[in-house]
């Protein structure tokens, strides 16, 4: 069974994305000492199986990881405004962002540290 070379080239840019995306991640938690908390183990994998499907994608529209400019202004609305979209969806985001399991301090664990923002501006 061939692949085409459109499926092989989308595939392979999904990955790059993903790439890209656990490398600002990693930056960030690893650069910064006035990030948030660093993500648990568990929230790790939560990011990882649910957030970079869309934050990591420019075309979605959805604020990238790490994007700081981005971010400050979804940050701007307030924290509280920030969860409540997020649990209940936004735009194309789904109600919970497709993670099922997350519970209120999943969520602001997740924004925080996929914001890349320091503390005092989130």
């Amino acid at each position: 069974m061939m692949i085409s070379g459109d499926a092989f080239m989308c595939g392979w840019k999904n990955g790059i994305y993903i790439v890209l995306a656990l490398m600002l991640f990693v930056f960030s938690v690893y650069t910064s000492v006035t990030l948030a908390e660093p993500l648990s183990d568990r929230q790790t994998r939560l990011m990882l199986n649910n957030c970079v499907q869309c934050h990591t994608k420019p075309i979605l529209g959805a604020p990238l990881i790490g994007d700081q400019k981005a971010w400050q202004k979804v940050f701007k609305k307030g924290e509280e405004l920030v969860l409540k979209n997020v649990v209940q969806g936004i735009g194309s985001m789904p109600p919970l962002g497709y993670c099922s399991t997350c519970d209120e301090a999943d969520f602001r664990a997740l924004i925080k540290t996929m914001s890349g923002l320091p503390a005092a501006d989130q």
